[in-house]
């Protein structure tokens, strides 16, 4: 029985010829708090890799399935990968678990439909999880079989002290840590004359505003977690239930981000956790206890420290920010092992370009604290969860 249902080193540096190959030609990346490393624009013999188009990876006759629609952390353009996003089909119906950059089209690659949207979930406001997601709900909503609930943070109702103590510039000063019921109810506004206008011109009856319902997932009471102390240990709770899924939360630390959340899914057949962005934490283990699959983030600490001089436009704190808000591979194997999951499927890797890091290194250097089946994910890969037909 899951704590759910009880309750209701890393890898060797790679040289720096290596590190100069992998960087993408064309692409000037720019940085962001939760950023994949390849920043400046250099030259490259390395060959990219190609762009999936369509689901591999055998899921048997499973009724539970998951899918990886992106891998790649940060809010940048990877060769070969989407961003940060996942999706659990159970039976008919899809629940999406963050929708980073390129996530709406491998949706639409892996063959599924708006109409089997029956729940997305946000592990927290970065905007690598959160690119596409109005795209996702905007790009057929007339398929959309009913208000589309959307479960994610709250506001955060302070921000942390800038780093190096220094002032910076706020976007709505008056308003700056909006949550996930006011960041959806902005979208629609913002996209109100082309809700309007469609109507409009084509008589159609359709009440955008009931498409989609968003929620803030409220904390237990006697929770003791804030701005400045983001994710204190506590029990998972439950933030959603219908006739095929449960879905249990808990805080976890992301740096100053706050909330920051991992979700469980239990279903008839199985049951998988997805860790979010997030350092090594207890609570992972503890909202991850007995799961068929832990699908976790990762970060190379080694290769961000050995290309720091080639990583501009973002501030001084972000080799800091990798290490306070990241997991080790070495890490991700103490949280697998400590939760007896079944297997790990890495993902949110960062670097997310699999010509700076390779599937082989990550898998190495997890196994050296957990000895289940481990795999680096790949965009459009799926894998049955459970028991199968």
């Amino acid at each position: 029985m899951s704590e759910l249902d009880r309750c209701c080193p890393s890898a060797t540096p790679p040289s720096r010829r290596a590190a100069l190959g992998v960087l993408a030609a064309a692409t000037a990346a720019s940085w962001s708090a939760c950023t994949t490393g390849v920043a400046s624009a250099k030259s490259t013999s390395a060959t990219a890799p190609s762009e999936p188009t369509s689901l591999s990876g055998d899921a048997g006759r499973s009724r539970t399935r998951l899918l990886l629609l992106g891998t790649a952390a940060g809010p940048t353009f990877t060769p070969g990968r989407a961003g940060i996003g996942s999706v659990l089909v159970v039976g008919d119906r899809t629940y999406i678990v963050d929708a980073g950059l390129g996530t709406a089209r491998r949706f639409g690659q892996a063959g599924l439909q708006a109409a089997s949207l029956a729940g997305m979930f946000i592990t927290h406001l970065h905007s690598d999880h959160l690119f596409d997601l109005f795209n996702l709900l905007w790009t057929t909503p007339g398929a959309l079989s009913g208000p589309v609930p959307i479960h994610g943070p709250g506001r955060a109702g302070a921000l942390p002290e800038p780093y190096g103590g220094k002032s910076v510039p706020l976007v709505d000063a008056g308003h700056p840590t909006p949550g996930t019921a006011d960041m959806i109810s902005g979208l629609v506004a913002g996209y109100a004359y082309d809700m309007n206008i469609r109507n409009t011109e084509s008589g159609a009856q359709t009440d955008h505003e009931k498409l989609f319902e968003a929620h803030d997932i409220v904390l237990p009471s006697g929770t003791k977690a804030s701005a400045t102390e983001t994710s204190p240990a506590m029990r998972p709770f439950r933030v959603f239930e219908d006739d095929r899924v449960r879905v249990g939360a808990i805080l976890v630390p992301h740096g100053p981000v706050f909330p920051s959340f991992a979700f469980r899914f239990d279903t008839d057949e199985g049951s998988v956790t997805f860790s979010g962005d997030t350092t090594y934490s207890e609570n992972v283990a503890r909202i991850a206890d007995g799961c068929d699959i832990l699908v976790h983030e990762v970060v190379d600490l080694d290769w961000f420290a050995a290309n720091a001089d080639i990583m501009g436009g973002y501030g001084p704190g972000i080799l800091e920010h990798m290490a306070q808000a990241h997991t080790t591979p070495r890490q991700v194997g103490r949280v697998a092992s400590d939760a007896g999951v079944g297997q790990v499927v890495l993902s949110h890797l960062a670097p997310g370009d699999p010509r700076a890091v390779t599937d082989g290194t990550w898998v190495k250097n997890v196994r050296k604290a957990y000895k289940g089946k481990v795999t680096a994910g790949r965009d459009l890969t799926q894998y049955g969860v459970g028991r199968r037909r």
